[in-house]
């Protein structure tokens, strides 16, 4: 007779309502929108002409392309002038408040606000790693930091570019030669990035882009002429190429008052216009506390569903014993991988290489500390036998 003890069994009933709720726990988890919305947070100030951007809000043009009046590639000058009242200076995000872009990051145009500092430069080198050239102001008062509404005008041209605010000349930087991304299909947006993840919020007032450099003295007239009436009315006859006064107080689009057709659209929900899917590991990398917490959750966090699930799979049989392994770390891969593709329509997340990858390892994970466990209980059930 053999009065060796055996170890107790969770019922399969059990493992399966656990494996079900750690999977809904998962998917919660990876959906959950983080501030998101689908409404496009864009609205008409009433009070005065202009839009405000809340969180997670876009307006974008259709393509300049070659048949467009207003066709800008291959310009040698170019000026832009943007009347605006960012919402706060806090956060160490970089935002974009505008950009010009043909799908190509590293040729795109970018107005951007980190900080209290807005920044232009062409290409994607948000964190200055690689020392990509631009040029900044702080947009701060002396006085006082909070926001206020400020007048930004950019030219740039092969004399390099210049930046003034509300008509003052603050900086010039000779060796940097703006471009208006090459192409003839590039598009203009404003208060996000192509991939809806950069949200700039606050008012704009008014925009205006010219094909030619303007003067100094031209940049403090036009301020003088905004600052009077708040309105850009006195660019319609100074050969804009595209022109917003905001004035409209209600629609789906702000009107380009240039002739150019290059109506701001305003639609109603949020759109991500470029979807990053599973982008590479080293994309983004970074190794602050919030990104190697992230790293260490999507880890752990699949071990005990990789776990439970192969505790459940080798109760059915010896078929599902012998392909568990394989079972339950394919449907971990599966599982991330759904979630990683749904993220990229999500403004708020990000789809990335990486995640799928410790996701799937997390699995992993969960069944090797499964069969360690079996394995060692049965080791011990030998010598108490």
């Amino acid at each position: 007779m053999n009065n060796r003890p055996h170890p107790k069994q969770i019922p399969v009933k059990w493992l399966i309502g656990l494996s079900v709720v750690l999977l809904f726990i998962i998917l919660a988890a990876g959906l959950k929108p983080r501030g998101f919305r689908l409404t496009n947070k864009v609205s008409w100030i009433k009070d005065q002409t202009g839009i405000r951007f809340s969180r997670f809000g876009i307006a974008f043009t259709n393509p300049f392309n070659d048949s467009s009046p207003a066709k800008i590639s291959g310009t040698d000058d170019f000026s832009l002038e943007i009347a605006l009242k960012p919402a706060g200076y806090r956060g160490h995000r970089f935002k974009f408040i505008l950009s010009l872009h043909n799908g190509k990051d590293s040729e795109q145009l970018v107005i951007g606000q980190w900080l209290s500092w807005f920044i232009v430069m062409n290409g994607d080198d948000y964190a200055y790693r690689r020392k990509t050239k631009r040029i900044s102001v702080e947009a701060a008062n002396a006085v006082s930091a909070s926001p206020t509404a400020r007048f930004v005008t950019i030219t740039s041209g092969k004399e390099g570019t210049r930046i003034y605010l509300d008509g003052e000349h603050l900086r010039t930087q000779k060796d940097l030669v703006l471009k208006i991304p090459p192409g003839g299909n590039a598009m203009l947006l404003v208060g996000n990035s192509v991939y809806g993840k950069h949200p700039w919020q606050g008012d704009i007032y008014g925009l205006a882009l010219y094909k030619h450099a303007i003067t100094s003295r031209e940049a403090a007239d036009h301020f003088q002429r905004w600052a009077e009436d708040r309105s850009f009315a006195y660019a319609e006859d100074k050969n804009a190429f595209a022109l917003y006064l905001f004035d409209e107080k209600a629609g789906p689009a702000a009107l380009d008052h240039a002739g150019g057709n290059l109506h701001l659209e305003i639609p109603p929900r949020m759109q991500v216009l470029e979807k990053r899917i599973l982008a590479p590991p080293w994309k983004g990398l970074r190794f602050n506390r919030s990104y190697i917490a992230d790293m260490i959750l999507n880890y752990f966090g699949f071990i005990p569903f990789g776990f439970i699930l192969f505790a459940t799979l080798i109760r059915f049989g010896e078929t599902f014993e012998k392909q568990g392994v394989f079972i339950t770390v394919a449907f971990c891969f599966s599982v991330s991988l759904a979630l990683e593709i749904a993220q990229a329509w999500m403004p708020s997340r990000s789809s990335h290489m990486l995640d799928l990858m410790l996701n799937t390892l997390g699995g992993w994970s969960g069944v090797m500390s499964y069969r360690f466990i079996q394995k060692l209980k049965g080791q011990l059930f030998k010598v108490k036998g």
